[in-house]
């Protein structure tokens, strides 16, 4: 969300600076300034944004996630051997495991990772902008991230590795859905 503000307002900038410059006596340029974008946001879309899909969407063209740009570049560790934040019989880990039907040890890893999710929404934001719509960390036992957006953002599948030191090296499946599901 940051790229694209600093976007927008770059192209304002940019809308400002051509419409402050001197008179040129060169006969194209006023052709020159006319073909301007006449707005932040479309200037903005013309700048080489990072972290944008590899190709701008259209209507027919969906976003595809470059999830290498997601990845954090940290190894995964086994989440049995993980030093987790939360003990095996804590009450917030035995009360998830009761409200949610699974055992202590998938608790622990469903809390542990569903309060580190947002680094990942972070990172999928800035691919997906206004295309996004909600997201959901399912309970079960095999948990997962869903992401809902348009449908202007291909649907795919990815296994994302944290790097925030709460769950640094935890795994979680994160789905691309273009359910329009709020």
């Amino acid at each position: 969300m940051n790229n694209v503000i600093s976007l927008i307002t770059m192209g304002m900038l940019g809308f400002a600076v051509v419409a402050c410059q001197p008179a040129q006596k060169d006969p194209n340029a006023k052709a020159a300034i006319a073909s301007q974008p006449a707005s932040g946001s479309a200037s903005a879309s013309s700048a080489p944004m990072v972290g944008k899909a590899e190709s701008n969407p259209t209507p027919t063209t969906p976003i595809v996630m470059n999830w290498t740009l997601v990845d954090s570049g940290v190894k995964p560790v086994d989440k049995q051997q993980f030093n987790y934040p939360f003990a095996l019989d804590s009450e917030p880990v035995k009360a998830y495991a009761q409200m949610y039907h699974v055992d202590n040890v998938t608790s622990r890893y469903n809390l542990t990772v569903g309060m580190a999710v947002n680094e990942i929404l972070s990172k999928v934001l800035d691919q997906v902008g206004t295309a996004y719509l909600s997201h959901e960390l399912t309970a079960g036992k095999d948990s997962a991230f869903i992401i809902h957006t348009t449908s202007q953002v291909a649907p795919s599948e990815h296994t994302y590795v944290f790097a925030e030191p709460f769950a640094k090296g935890l795994t979680i499946p994160v789905k691309i859905i273009n359910d329009a599901k709020k």
